[in-house]
C-alpha cells in the first residue's frame, strides 16, 4: 500500500483515509441506532418497530453473561467454539471496566471488537486489489449499518478474506489453517476449502492440495476438542439448535409453503436444505469453472455462499453482510450488488414490523408483503450468482490485481 514514488500517491492515501472515516461514520450509526432502545427495555415491541432488535442484548442476561459466566456454563452460547470465546471475552472486558457492568456496556465492549474487525476486513480487502471506489462497497454499505452489530459475524468474514489472500499469494496451508478457524466460528469460511482444493489439484499440485485441506480439517478439529473436553454437554450447542430449527419467515422454505408447498418438519426440512443446496453448489461449481482458469476458483466462493443462504431454512439478516466484500472482489459491474443491497432493506424494514405482529404487538405487517420482498432479494441474489458464473472477474472497475498493490514478495507452498 506504500505510495512513495508513486505519482497521485498522496491523493490514493487520502482517499484510502476517507474510505475508512467513512466506515468509522456507518460503524458509528450502526452501534447507536441498536443501543438507543436499550433503556426502554424492550417495552411494546420497541426492539421490532424501533429496528434496534440485536442478539447482543438478549444473550447477556439469558446465557449468564451478566453474572460472569464463561463461554460453557450452565446455559452454554448457542455459537460455535470461536464465537463463543469471542463473545465471552466481551463479556469478560465489559466486567473489567470501572463500573456496574450492563448490557450497554457489553454491547460497547463487543462493539470495540467489530470495529476493529471490520477495519481489518478493509485492510485485507485494499490488499486484494480494490481500490477506493470498490472498498466504499464495504465502508459504506447499508448492510453494515444494519447487521455490523446485529450478531458476531464480522469475526469469520476477516478469517474468509485472509484466507482468500493468503490463497492468492501461494500460502496454502497458512490459508487453509485460516479457513479452518473461521469454519469453527461460523460454517461459511469453510467453503473456500474445497474450492482450493480442486484449483490446485488442477493445476497439479496434490501436496499444497492435500496441505491446505488436512490444515483446514486439523484446525477446524483442534478447536473443537477443548470445547468438547470442557463442556461435553453443551460444546455442540449450535449444531444441535441448527437440526432442530424449522422454517423461518425470512427463508424462501416459508415462501414456497404459504404458495402451497409441503411444510416438512425440521429432521426432513435439513435434509432436504441440505440436499439443495449440494446439488446447487456443484452446479456452480462445474459451470463457473469452465469459464475461469484454476487460480481463478476461489472467485466461486461467491455464488457457492449464495446457494448456502437461499438453501437454507433460515435467511438470518447478517447473512447479507457476509456477500457485501465477496461481490465487491467478484463482481465486474454494479447494477447486482445495488440490487441486492436495495431488496435486502426492503427485507428488513418489512420483516421487523411482520415480527411485531407475530410477537403479539400491534398489527405489523401481513406476510405478503415481506414475501414479496422475499422474493425480490432472491432473484437478485440470483442474479449476483449468473454475473459471476458467466463473467470471470479479471479486474473490474476499482480493482487492480493484487500483485500491483501488495510489495511483499509472493512465499508459495510446496
Amino acid at each position: 500500500m506504500s505510495g512513495g514514488g508513486v505519482p497521485g500517491g498522496g491523493g490514493r492515501r487520502a482517499r484510502l483515509v476517507a474510505v475508512a472515516a467513512v466506515a468509522l461514520v456507518v460503524l458509528a450509526g450502526g452501534w447507536w441506532a441498536r443501543v438507543r432502545c436499550l433503556g426502554g427495555g424492550w417495552v411494546d415491541g420497541e426492539q421490532y418497530y424501533g429496528y434496534c432488535y440485536s442478539d447482543v442484548t438478549p444473550l447477556w442476561f439469558r446465557r449468564g453473561l451478566d453474572e460472569g459466566a464463561g463461554p460453557y456454563g450452565a446455559e452454554p452460547l448457542e455459537y460455535p467454539p470461536v464465537l463463543a470465546v469471542r463473545i465471552w471475552l466481551a463479556a469478560v472486558l465489559a466486567h473489567a471496566l470501572p463500573g456496574e457492568a450492563t448490557v450497554t456496556v457489553f454491547s460497547a465492549t463487543n462493539g470495540l471488537f467489530v470495529v476493529v474487525e471490520v477495519l481489518v476486513a478493509l485492510v485485507l480487502l485494499r490488499r486484494l486489489g480494490l481500490g477506493p471506489g470498490r472498498l466504499l462497497w464495504w465502508a459504506a454499505a447499508p448492510a453494515l449499518f444494519l447487521y455490523a452489530f446485529y450478531n458476531w459475524d464480522t469475526l469469520p468474514i476477516v478469517a474468509l478474506l485472509g484466507a482468500v489472500l493468503l490463497h492468492l499469494r501461494g500460502r496454502h496451508t497458512a490459508s487453509g489453517v485460516l479457513a479452518g478457524l473461521g469454519a469453527a466460528a461460523k460454517v461459511f469460511p469453510g467453503f473456500l476449502v474445497p474450492l482450493v482444493v480442486l484449483a490446485l489439484l488442477a493445476g497439479r499440485r496434490p501436496r499444497a492440495a492435500l496441505l491446505h485441506g488436512a490444515a483446514a480439517a486439523l484446525v477446524f478439529g483442534a478447536v473443537h476438542v477443548p470445547a468438547y473436553l470442557l463442556a461435553p454437554d453443551g460444546w455442540d450447542r449450535f449444531y444441535e439448535l441448527s437440526g432442530d430449527r424449522g422454517m423461518h419467515v425470512d427463508s424462501l422454505w416459508f415462501l414456497l409453503a404459504r404458495l402451497g408447498g409441503p411444510e416438512p418438519g425440521p429432521a426432513v426440512l435439513g435434509l432436504s436444505s441440505l440436499a439443495v443446496f449440494a446439488a446447487a453448489a456443484a452446479a456452480v461449481v462445474v459451470l463457473g469453472a469452465r469459464r475461469r482458469q484454476p487460480e481463478q476458483w476461489w472467485q466461486l466462493v461467491l455464488p457457492v455462499l449464495i446457494c448456502f443462504v437461499l438453501a437454507n431454512k433460515v435467511y438470518s439478516p447478517q447473512y447479507t453482510l457476509w456477500l457485501v466484500p465477496l461481490m465487491a472482489l467478484v463482481l465486474r459491474r454494479a447494477a447486482p450488488f445495488v440490487a441486492v443491497v436495495l431488496s435486502d432493506v426492503l427485507v428488513h424494514a418489512v420483516e421487523f414490523p411482520h415480527l411485531a405482529a407475530r410477537s403479539g404487538f400491534g398489527e405489523g405487517l401481513p406476510y405478503p408483503v415481506l414475501g414479496a420482498a422475499v422474493a425480490l432479494r432472491a432473484a437478485a441474489l440470483l442474479w449476483v450468482v449468473v454475473e459471476v458464473v458467466r463473467r470471470p472477474a479479471g479486474s473490474p472497475p476499482g480493482r487492480q490485481p493484487v500483485a500491483e498493490v501488495e510489495s511483499v514478495p509472493v512465499q508459495r507452498d510446496p
